[in-house]
């Protein structure tokens, strides 16, 4: 959770690279600086630690990379197969280019050269003297790595990547697919992850026994006293639970949000021991790694300004980092300071972010002063003069000795605001059990999904029970055949309920075909019928490839590609027709019971689904016709029982855009998009193609 926004950040950055994505920063680990030597310079530091170990990890990011992570990432250094230096420091390296090579110049030893950030993200490669392909295998990890990949996660996909051979082609693979918006799946569950696992794990839970229960019952009634009673449903509900309580824990088995290492008690202290060591030969601490954020010269400023002052006061550069033991938050580290020193440690605190534009804390912890007006007087500091960052490090630290300076002696007190404690590194990226939170939310929307089936198959026995064995017959052969039981049916394929990939896949291979059924025969067809095609073509267009990119577009909703299939197919029979008066002119109304079979040839009296009042005269195509005129029974009853199945078989439906793939299906009229109903008309005529044209011009602003 701490890293959400800034990992979802450098994501949206990954997409937009070119080459590499650079993590580096600024940070340290042992060291303290004393009154007569100089800081030594970013990179001359870093080349004493790498001559330690070839693997620095700073002790600012124990919440991210403990020291005590070392071994493992040494032990993916040595598997490069050449010499190989690894630094991970904190901040993302704003003003840190060339400092690979600066630590290679000082240390003087040929290899690869690994920068990484403390948060994961791909890494700051160089190469001197080693022919490796690190360059690519950087950029194929920024690629092929999700964002909620750690350091240690990104290091180990670095050299499997860089092992394997293949680092330029996955690089170009990779960087292929983020600028296409193509995004690896996440390594880890995160905690909102687990609140919708919880959610599934309630409905499934409540939800499969009560259905098993109450279907098993009702359709037990229904049957007139056959079928599975209570006796049998009950146990198979309860195994239902039982395998559901078990197993659904074993398929949701994260346990933590990341992969970081989990830090120890001494990772935690490491970095505050280090500066209280700094304090106790210093009143200014200068950390290692920010050297050049304040010069010799106001370093020495500052030390002899802090020792005239009556009160004691300590500086404190270092970077703040939400890895870091104090989660980024500057008087906490003040406060753990000031317990780490004990009674010598009174005094007032001054931490400084090594950044211009960072952080800087006032806190008093036993100082003879005023705790609120120090607070007061040195709010503007916290992030610049006058709240603007406009004032450097030293100036604010300087201003802040100033202040100090002339505020008047009061009663030793303690901080004007005790800071918040930081949340427990161990426990802050644990997920909370499959149980909690939303798992009770679930169980009620379980039952009460179970109940809404209940109803819903209450609903379509009680339709079949009026039907009849013979109706219900007929309509399960249309809908197997698609032609309503009529044989010679010649309207094309066109299923009641069509997939959004049949849709695209038969839009595409017909919008194709009317392309060049149009050059070949559009010179041979009057001017009206030329026109009316290029219409539905020209509108067909339109709506189906939106981008401009000559193909289907790959987002294009069940509705639109709908709409557009029946353009096109209306195209096709006026070509096909060769532009006679039955097609150019009445032939533009499109069969009302499913647009995609094509122009009606003839009207039926008909009654859609939800519609009040009796049976209508509608327009229909041949195959319609057909199965609408097949004689089942001779009596008017069992006639309009017909026509009502060949009407539920036949009816395109679709569902909603944006719905999932297990929402229902509705009548195509009901759904927004070209094909619907327009608001306040009646549908007896049902849809036109010239209504479509002008609809889809009219939204996309063509004329």
């Amino acid at each position: 959770m701490r890293r959400g926004v800034a990992k979802a950040a450098r994501w949206g950055a990954r997409v937009a690279a070119v080459m590499l994505v650079a993590v580096v920063g600024l940070g340290g680990s042992a060291g303290a600086s004393v009154a007569d030597e100089k800081p030594r310079s970013t990179a001359a530091y870093l080349a004493d630690q790498l001559r330690k170990s070839p693997v620095h990890l700073s002790d600012q990011l124990p919440r991210t990379n403990p020291l005590s992570a070392r071994p493992a990432f040494l032990k993916e250094a040595k598997r490069t197969g050449v010499p190989t230096y690894v630094l991970v420091l904190p901040g993302y390296g704003a003003g840190r280019d060339g400092l690979l090579a600066a630590v290679h110049d000082r240390l003087g030893k040929d290899g690869l050269y690994l920068l990484f950030g403390g948060d994961g993200g791909s890494p700051d490669t160089e190469t001197f003297g080693v022919d490796v392909p690190a360059r690519d295998a950087a950029m194929a990890t920024t690629f092929e790595l999700p964002y909620d990949a750690g350091t240690l996660d990104t290091f180990r996909h670095f050299v499997d990547v860089l092992r394997s051979g293949e680092a330029t082609e996955r690089a170009d693979k990779a960087a292929a697919a983020g600028r296409a918006g193509e995004e690896p799946d996440k390594l880890y569950t995160s905690r909102t992850d687990r609140k919708n696992q919880g959610f599934l794990t309630g409905i499934l839970l409540t939800g499969v026994p009560v259905l098993i229960v109450a279907v098993g019952w009702y359709v037990r009634r229904w049957r007139g006293g056959k079928g599975p009673g209570l006796r049998l449903l009950v146990p198979v509900a309860a195994a239902g639970a039982l395998v559901i309580g078990v197993g659904a824990p074993l398929v949701f088995d994260d346990t933590r949000t990341t992969g970081d290492p989990v830090p120890t008690a001494a990772d935690m202290a490491a970095r505050t021991d280090r500066v209280a060591r700094g304090l106790r030969a210093d009143p200014v601490y200068l950390d290692p790694l920010a050297a050049g954020t304040l010069s010799p010269a106001q370093l020495g400023r500052l030390r002899e300004r802090a020792k005239r002052l009556e009160v004691p006061v300590r500086l404190v550069v270092v970077p703040l980092d939400t890895a870091d033991e104090s989660a980024g938050d500057g008087e906490l580290l003040a406060k753990r300071l000031h317990d780490r020193l004990g009674d010598d440690g009174d005094g007032v605190y001054v931490i400084a972010d090594d950044s211009e534009n960072g952080e800087l804390e006032v806190v008093n912890h036993g100082a003879e002063l005023d705790s609120a007006a120090l607070h007061d007087a040195t709010e503007d500091l916290r992030f610049g003069e006058g709240g603007e960052s406009d004032a450097g490090v030293y100036q604010r630290l300087d201003e802040a000795l100033r202040i100090v300076d002339r505020l008047p002696s009061a009663p030793a007190e303690g901080p004007y605001l005790e800071p918040m404690a930081a949340e427990n590194p161990v426990t802050e990226d644990e997920l909370p059990s499959l149980y909690a939170e939303d798992f009770v939310p679930g169980t009620l929307m379980g039952v009460v999904g179970a109940l809404a089936a209940l109803g819903v198959t209450a609903a379509g026995l009680g339709i079949a029970r009026h039907i009849g064995p013979g109706v219900r017959s007929a309509a399960t052969r249309a809908s197997a055949t698609g032609t309503g039981g009529a044989s010679g049916s010649t309207d094309p394929q066109a299923p009641a309920r069509p997939s959004t990939g049949w849709l695209r896949r038969t839009a595409r291979r017909e919008l194709d075909e009317l392309n060049e059924e149009y050059e070949q025969l559009s010179g041979n067809l009057p001017d009206a019928a030329r026109t009316r095609v290029w219409d539905h073509l020209d509108a067909a267009t339109l709506l189906l490839d939106q981008e401009g990119d000559n193909r289907v577009d790959a987002d294009a909703d069940a509705p639109t590609l709908a709409a557009g299939l029946a353009l096109i197919r209306t195209g096709r029979a006026v070509l096909a027709a060769g532009g006679g008066r039955h097609i150019t002119s009445a032939g533009t109304r499109l069969c009302v019971l499913n647009p995609l079979h094509g122009p009606a040839t003839a009207t039926r009296k008909l009654k859609l689904p939800g519609e009040s009042g009796g049976a209508r005269s509608r327009p229909v195509c041949a195959g319609c016709r057909a199965a609408l005129e097949e004689r089942g029974t001779s009596t008017s009853g069992s006639r309009a029982a017909h026509i009502a199945g060949v009407v539920g078989a036949r009816l395109l439906c679709l569902r909603d855009p944006g719905a999932a793939r297990s929402a229902p299906h509705e009548p195509y009229h009901r759904v927004p998009g070209p094909l619907a109903a327009p608001q306040g008309t009646g549908r007896d005529a049902g849809p036109t193609a010239d209504q479509i044209v002008r609809r889809v011009r009219e939204q996309l602003g063509v004329h």
